[in-house]
């Protein structure tokens, strides 16, 4: 019974999180017009249809969170060939991320090693994306329990 309140209400926080509920101003002009490139001539990554990208693929960047991280959270986030990682007031973390499959959609799945105190509950999360400029990691938390927080962030690069 646990599980199963805690899977709705997990899904509900990054229902809302993932569709831009709780943060940022919407209402801020693109600073780059929908064709422009970047510094090394590359096309940003949205301007590539979705469809034809994995969502690791789609996920790589650099991200800054979208709520002020408290002393064990993640203020920031970086995805590379695979690797990953995050940084926060008092954290340093890092970790691979592996594809995955669940309910037969991508669920790319990263596992965070943090230095510097109290991973927050993190370790084992499975990534979201809305759009290519949203992302959402939903922490597995400890075992035995409710599970863990959920992160939010927007895309600060390509």
């Amino acid at each position: 019974m646990r599980k199963a309140a805690y899977r709705v209400v997990t899904t509900v926080v990054a229902g809302l999180v993932l569709s831009g509920c709780g943060g940022g101003d919407d209402t801020k002009a693109d600073p780059k017009p929908s064709g422009a490139t970047t510094a090394a001539g590359q096309k940003p990554p949205s301007s590539e249809p979705s469809a034809e990208r994995t969502l690791i693929e789609r996920a790589a960047g650099s991200w800054k969170s979208i709520v002020k991280a408290d002393d064990n959270g993640l203020e920031t986030l970086t995805i590379a060939d695979g690797k990953v990682t995050a940084k926060g007031p008092k954290l340093d973390c890092a970790g691979p991320l592996k594809e995955g499959r669940k309910a037969g959609e991508e669920a790319p799945t990263l596992t965070l090693t943090c230095k510097g105190g109290d991973d927050g509950g993190r370790g084992v999360g499975t990534l979201k994306m809305k759009g290519d400029d949203k992302l959402a990691i939903g922490w597995a938390g400890p075992e035995g329990g409710y599970g863990g927080p959920v992160d939010s962030f927007r895309r600060v690069g390509g």
